[in-house]
C-alpha cells in the first residue's frame, strides 16, 4: 500500500514547498485539495497556469495525486448553490482528467444546510435518497464522460452511513466509475464499542470489491459519542485495520485529520 496524507494539511505553505514537506515526511502520494493552490475546493474554473502548476510541482517533488477532493452537499437545498456545486464538480473532475488523476471524492449529503457533516433525523428516508440520486445521476454523467471515477465515503452523519447503505447505492447504479472511500473511523459507532476490530473487519471484507481508495484516521468511541482524534491518539487498533485491509486492497492509504506536528507520532502509530 502507498503511504499518503491530505494536502490540505500543509495548505500555508506555497505548492512545490508542500510537497517537498510531504515527501520529507516519506509519503509519496496525496488527496489533493484545491485549496493548495488559492482556490476554493470547488473551483469555478481551472486555468491551464494552474494545472501546470500542479503537474510541476509533482514532477519536482515526486509526489503523485492519487484522489482529488470535490466534497459538497449533494442534499443542497437551494436550487442556485446546488448548480453552482454541481458546476464547481465539473471542473474538478475536468482537472482530475487532464492531471491523469483516477478518483474524485465525494460526500453523500445531509439535510442539514449548516453544515453537511453533522447530521439530520431525515438523512435516512426515502426523500433523501431521492435527492441523492438526482445529484449522482448528473455527477456520474459527468464523471464518466471524462473517464474519472468517483468515491463515496460511509460517513455517520451521512444518507450513506454503513455497509447495508453503501451496496444499496452501488447496486443502484452498478457503475464502473462509482467506487468506495474506505475510512475506519467513519464506520464505527457508539454501538461498537469493545468490538471496533470485528466491525471493521466484518465492514471491510463486505465493501472489499467497492474500495478504491483507503484513508487512516482515529476516533475516540465511547457509549455517548464517536470524536474524530490525531491518528494514534483515538481507540481505534489502527495496526490491525492496516494489516486487514491490505487483504484486500494495495492502493493508496491517505493520512487525515491531523495537524502537520501530529504526523510524526501517527507515523510510529500506524505502521503501513
Amino acid at each position: 500500500m502507498e503511504k499518503g496524507i491530505f494536502s490540505k494539511v500543509f495548505v500555508k505553505y506555497p505548492l512545490e514547498e508542500a510537497f517537498i514537506k510531504i515527501r520529507e515526511f516519506g509519503f509519496s502520494t496525496v488527496q489533493f485539495n484545491f485549496a493548495n493552490v488559492g482556490l476554493p475546493s470547488l473551483p469555478s474554473k481551472v486555468s491551464n497556469e494552474i494545472l501546470e502548476q500542479i503537474q510541476k510541482a509533482c514532477e519536482k517533488t515526486g509526489i503523485s495525486i492519487s484522489v482529488i477532493s470535490g466534497t459538497f452537499n449533494t442534499l443542497e437545498l437551494n436550487n442556485e448553490t446546488r448548480k453552482k456545486n454541481i458546476e464547481g464538480f465539473k471542473n474538478v473532475v475536468e482537472a482530475a482528467k487532464n492531471l491523469n488523476v483516477p478518483y474524485v471524492s465525494i460526500s453523500t449529503g445531509s439535510f442539514n444546510q449548516e453544515d453537511f457533516w453533522s447530521p439530520h433525523p431525515d438523512n435516512h428516508t426515502k426523500k433523501a435518497w431521492n435527492y441523492l440520486f438526482k445529484s449522482l445521476d448528473e455527477m456520474l454523467d459527468i464523471a464518466s464522460r471524462n473517464e474519472v471515477t468517483i468515491v463515496i465515503e460511509p460517513e455517520q452523519a451521512n444518507v450513506i452511513s454503513t455497509v447495508e447503505d453503501t451496496k444499496r447505492l452501488m447496486n443502484h447504479y452498478r457503475s464502473p466509475y462509482l467506487k468506495v472511500l474506505f475510512d475506519a473511523a467513519n464506520i464505527v459507532t457508539v454501538d461498537d464499542i469493545g468490538q471496533l476490530e470485528n466491525k471493521i473487519n466484518s465492514s471491510l471484507k463486505e465493501l472489499s470489491k467497492y474500495i478504491a481508495v483507503a484513508h487512516c484516521k482515529d476516533c475516540l468511541v465511547s457509549k455517548e459519542k464517536v470524536t474524530f482524534a490525531p491518528i494514534g491518539k483515538g481507540s481505534l487498533p489502527l495496526n490491525q485495520y492496516l494489516k486487514e485491509l491490505k487483504k484486500y486492497y494495495d492502493g493508496p492509504v491517505i493520512m487525515h485529520g491531523l495537524d502537520e506536528e501530529d504526523i510524526a507520532f501517527a507515523l510510529k502509530s500506524a505502521q503501513f
